[in-house]
């Protein structure tokens, strides 16, 4: 049976590792479609990496560390429109029969759709492993590497991530001061 497994892996982290070997080891799970969300975003806070740099992270995870025969790997964009949303999915991606996916819009939207079984992975050291607790860190200058597979060190490195972080966190908004405090 082949498995969608959704994240915008922003960037992406161990934790989506255990969350792949977890479906992998689902007895009746043959083959994932890693399917990056958002892609079409880039160059902001929550979406920092393109939907081409997050494939090519996401690549070199699946290389490094299971069978490439198992998986297809694609990138969708968003439609802004959530009530026909997963059908655009289905149509977008090779056939699948089951979502992995802790994300309570996407179960709800999925649900709807009404042919896709839903299942959960279980959350590890989620307060390390979640890409916006590691974007804070970047931006803090905080330790987020560890909390990153080594082959996606280079890549990031390489497409100056970091600083992208750093950079887009800034802002030129004035804040207004309250007079009374003053």
């Amino acid at each position: 049976m082949r498995a969608l497994y959704l994240g915008r892996f922003n960037p992406p982290h161990k934790g989506h590792i255990f969350a792949i070997k977890y479906i992998l080891e689902q007895t009746d799970i043959d083959e994932i479609i890693i399917l990056i969300g958002s892609g079409e975003k880039a160059y902001s806070l929550k979406n920092p990496f393109t939907g081409g740099e997050r494939l090519e992270m996401v690549t070199a995870i699946v290389r490094t560390n299971f069978k490439i025969g198992q998986f297809y790997i694609s990138a969708i964009p968003d439609i802004n429109r959530n009530t026909i949303w997963p059908a655009n999915v289905v149509d977008l991606v090779p056939s699948f029969e089951v979502i992995f996916t802790n994300n309570p819009l996407v179960q709800q939207l999925f649900v709807v759709l009404g042919n896709k079984e839903i299942r959960e992975i279980p959350l590890v050291k989620r307060e390390e492993f979640s890409g916006k607790e590691i974007r804070e860190k970047m931006v803090k200058g905080e330790d987020w590497e560890s909390s990153i597979p080594e082959e996606i060190l280079p890549l990031i490195e390489k497409y100056k991530g970091l600083e992208r972080i750093q950079s887009v966190s800034k802002t030129d908004e004035v804040e207004e001061i309250e007079h009374n405090k003053v």
